[in-house]
């Protein structure tokens, strides 16, 4: 590989694809073209990350399902010398409920509560707890890192300092907002009082002054506010999307027409002036 003016030596790779080159994901997306799939089960492929779900209102259907694509996957594994380590994967059944166990190679997949997928955790009951206070500890690590531009620069306007929130804290949280938007009250109040905190310092605001009022006069929105404006932009965008399965997510309600358990709210209560 190139650096500045100097290049390595040439080296026979006897197996994989070189880390961080350029036609190394086109590579190895062409190497696992042919893996095994089921018509009962989706794959989500990003990379070298792979996600099977299986939907049913019994999770021990939804584990054995599971389980049998996976009996196909080692086959695959197998047949091209392809090693995985069970201890990086993880099996989370999304309900109130406990799944059984599923294994691959004969070895259990650990279970977990949650797990991370391009960005957002995802807990087994959809709450948003662990995504929101991950999120809550990153943007109080980042702040910490900015406080002498954002509260203790005397120098910088405010407009400035708006702008470097805007551009450096603010994306932190928003990403995901069209999905996490609609999690309780309790839950987003972790973002939204971070960024109470985060205005009145940086405008060095007096005691009094409300956070209605500081919002208005920084000309910044809620919370509740931008996860309403975010949804409806996703929203406007689904009729006209390529891909049946997020077309089908324009409709008012849910496939099937669930109960709501537990009262919860959906993304689609954050749309505005709904028109059917």
């Amino acid at each position: 590989m190139p650096y500045n003016s100097s290049t390595s030596g040439i080296e026979k790779i006897n197996a994989g694809v070189p880390q961080g080159g350029i036609l190394s994901p086109c590579l190895f997306n062409i190497y696992v073209a042919d893996q095994p799939t089921m018509q009962q089960t989706i794959v989500a492929d990003y990379a070298d990350d792979k996600v099977i779900i299986y939907i049913n209102k019994y999770p021990t259907t939804a584990s054995s399902n599971l389980q049998i694509h996976l009996n196909y996957l080692s086959e695959w594994y197998d047949k091209w010398r392809v090693k995985i380590n069970q201890n990086k994967s993880v099996h989370t059944t999304f309900t109130l409920k406990h799944g059984p166990n599923i294994t691959l190679k004969n070895v259990q997949i650990p279970t977990s509560d949650t797990v991370k997928y391009l960005g957002l955790i995802l807990d087994k009951r959809l709450t948003w707890n662990k995504h929101l206070r991950t999120k809550r500890l990153t943007l109080n690590n980042r702040m910490r890192m900015l406080r002498p531009l954002l509260i203790r620069n005397k120098f910088s306007s405010l407009n400035t300092k708006l702008l470097i929130y805007k551009t450096l804290l603010k994306p932190i949280w928003t990403y995901g907002l069209q999905l996490w938007g609609a999690a309780k009250e309790s839950n987003t109040n972790r973002i939204q009082t971070f960024q109470n905190i985060s205005l009145r310092q940086l405008s060095n605001a007096p005691p009094y002054i409300s956070n209605l009022t500081l919002h208005n006069d920084l000309h910044m929105r809620t919370i509740v506010e931008e996860a309403s404006i975010f949804y409806t932009r996703f929203h406007k965008r689904l009729l006209t999307h390529p891909n049946p399965l997020i077309k089908d997510l324009y409709i008012r309600t849910l496939p099937g027409n669930p109960n709501r358990r537990l009262k919860r709210n959906w993304c689609r209560d954050l749309l505005q002036n709904f028109n059917i």
